[in-house]
């Protein structure tokens, strides 16, 4: 399911085009995340099966054995992940754009259409991860479907904003039309503790959508940004062998980002929640080099009509991944 290529880009950028003198002017959506490892900050190889994980940093070879026997609690510390800082998800909603229906924002403005109710209802779906894993380019990128609207910012409703009850909430959300569904993205509930009990006694209909990309890429996705972050603030932060490996050799299973990419053991807690059937997962991987497929897909799981299709998507030769346009 997952290449082992290393390196992952993507984006999110908006551009309006004029259709004519005096038609309305049209989005075109140019999704892409960057996600992106810097040069030099680290060398990794993994070689994985069931049981062994050879890791090879900054030229360093240092085999670990996995043993097949550890318990859950071993590897998935919840106090941890609540309580440390790499567990804080940034919110990239500076990467958000205008719905195409929305006043005053210069795209489609109200005075070309007749007036039409809108409403707020609580998300039919929900993206729950995962991080780095390129959330914010599939969120933008269902966003072009005409009965898709999305929450612009990331609510953290479920693992930080919890207490400001449901009204809170559905304030977060858009305005739809008859027809529409609302959809929100925070890639933070898919591993913290409590959130699928959340969701579940708030909107038990609500359908999961996570997209996973190559455990290893996403660790080091994950690093560094917690990295350039750090480092921006005249901070220093250790390597990254330094966070995931013990001195004996061993993996250091309550790093964050390295418990973040143990997929198996935070989905088990969805579906002790959930049934299968309500919760789609996505090829990240796949999706880089054909995201209409893996839409195609979505469009199925959420009763949508197929807009979104091979002819929705280019690709840009010079940047190197692949542009939406509606």
């Amino acid at each position: 399911m997952f290449s082992w290529d290393l390196t992952l880009v993507w984006c999110v950028v908006m551009v309006v085009q004029p259709q004519g003198a005096s038609g309305c002017k049209k989005a075109e959506v140019i999704s892409r995340e960057v996600i992106e490892e810097e040069k030099g900050v680290v060398e990794l190889e993994v070689i994985q099966d069931n049981i062994n994980v050879t890791v090879d940093i900054m030229s360093n070879n240092v085999e670990v054995e996995v043993s097949e026997n550890k318990t859950e609690s071993e590897l998935v510390d919840e106090e941890l992940l609540s309580t440390v800082d790499e567990t804080e998800d940034d919110d990239d909603s500076q990467d958000a754009f205008a719905d195409i229906e929305d006043e005053g924002e210069g795209v489609c403005g109200e005075r070309e259409f007749p007036e039409k109710p809108r409403k707020k209802v609580l998300p039919s779906a929900v993206i729950i991860g995962t991080k780095k894993g390129g959330t914010r380019a599939l969120l933008e990128f269902l966003n072009m479907h005409s009965q898709v609207r999305r929450s612009k910012h990331e609510t953290h409703f479920y693992d930080k904003n919890f207490a400001n009850g449901t009204a809170w909430y559905l304030e977060q959300m858009p305005e739809i039309l008859e027809g529409q569904i609302s959809l929100e993205k925070t890639p933070g509930y898919f591993h913290t503790p409590g959130v699928p009990q959340k969701i579940f006694s708030t909107k038990n209909d609500t359908k999961l959508i996570l997209i996973v990309r190559n455990p290893v890429s996403r660790l080091i996705s994950d690093y560094n940004q917690f990295r350039s972050n750090t480092l921006s603030r005249n901070m220093s932060y250790p390597p990254l062998e330094e966070l995931v490996l013990k001195k004996s050799g061993d993996i250091l299973s309550t790093y964050p980002p390295v418990q973040r990419s143990i997929y198996h053991l935070h989905m088990q807690k969805w579906l002790s929640i959930f049934p299968r059937q309500q919760i789609m997962v996505i090829d990240g991987d796949n999706f880089i080099q054909k995201p209409w497929a893996e839409l195609q897909k979505i469009e199925e799981f959420l009763d949508l009509s197929h807009e979104l299709a091979e002819d929705n998507f280019y690709f840009n030769a010079t940047k190197g991944f692949f542009c939406g346009h509606q």
